[in-house]
């Protein structure tokens, strides 16, 4: 009859608390406390063995609360997110609204000063949005300012950003751009486009854009002064026709009625 030596029968026991180390390290198995629970009752005769597994069993217990309590974080997380997504995005074309609007053009201001670089403002305002939503209804507005969104978005790059102000109202952030021209150019993308006739369900639209052009630091160092200028830029465009773009002027500025 071979009886195993209280060496073997630790032995045994270590390489049994040693898988259960190893489920819950390689394996993230934090069902291990029944094993433990088995092995300390199999070891009631050896007070160290016995504490051994009860020391790991509370381990585990331990590390299956702070998984718990790191999934509530996660999920609070996660909520919290969305929450403010909610918030700084417009929910009819989830561009971003004003508040992103102004912190993207500050953190570009911020790294222009640093690299002695370029930044400009667009401000555009649809045309004839009125009679969308007048003679097709609001619905069709609502659908005419996702469709302008899609193709704003296709006209710039993925470092700019375009946002609803409210309304028909629209401002784009070009940081990091070559040069007035370059702005010119985009200002130009979106006012062609933007002329291109809009299939809604319930009928088609021809509406159009003016846009107004700020640039830092040529004609402002700060986000109230950019973005006040663009649109001083886009009250020019509105009244030299419409469906066009306007660059700020120092000596137009004067000349522009106070805001409403």
């Amino acid at each position: 009859m071979n009886v195993s030596s209280p060496v073997s029968q630790q032995d045994e026991f270590l390489q049994k608390l040693l898988n259960v180390a190893d489920r819950i390290a390689s394996e993230g198995d934090l069902q291990a406390v029944q094993p433990l629970l088995e092995m300390t009752s199999a070891h009631s005769q050896s007070p160290i063995v016995t504490a051994l597994a009860e020391s790991f069993a509370r381990m585990v217990v331990k590390l299956e609360a702070r998984e718990y309590e790191l999934e509530c974080t996660i999920k609070d997380l996660l909520a919290v997110k969305a929450e403010l997504e909610r918030a700084n995005y417009d929910p009819l074309t989830s561009l971003p609204n004003r508040v992103i609007a102004r912190d993207r053009l500050h953190q570009g201001v911020l790294h222009a000063r640093r690299n002695d670089g370029q930044l400009a403002v667009l401000y555009m305002d649809l045309d004839k949005f009125k009679w969308v939503n007048d003679n097709l209804g609001h619905p069709a507005g609502d659908e005419l300012l996702q469709q302008v969104a899609q193709r704003g978005l296709a006209c710039i790059r993925d470092s700019d950003t375009l946002a609803r102000l409210g309304g028909d109202e629209f401002l784009c952030v070009l940081p990091n751009i070559d040069g007035q021209q370059a702005a010119e150019d985009l200002a130009q993308r979106f006012v062609d486009t933007m002329n291109q006739p809009f299939t809604l369900r319930d009928g088609v639209a021809h509406i159009g854009a003016s846009v107004g052009i700020a640039m830092f630091p040529a004609h402002g160092t700060t986000v109230d002064q950019l973005i006040e200028f663009a649109d001083a830029a886009l009250y020019f465009a509105k009244h030299a026709g419409r469906n066009v773009y306007r660059v700020f002027q120092v000596e137009e500025a004067s000349d522009t009625p106070p805001a409403a």
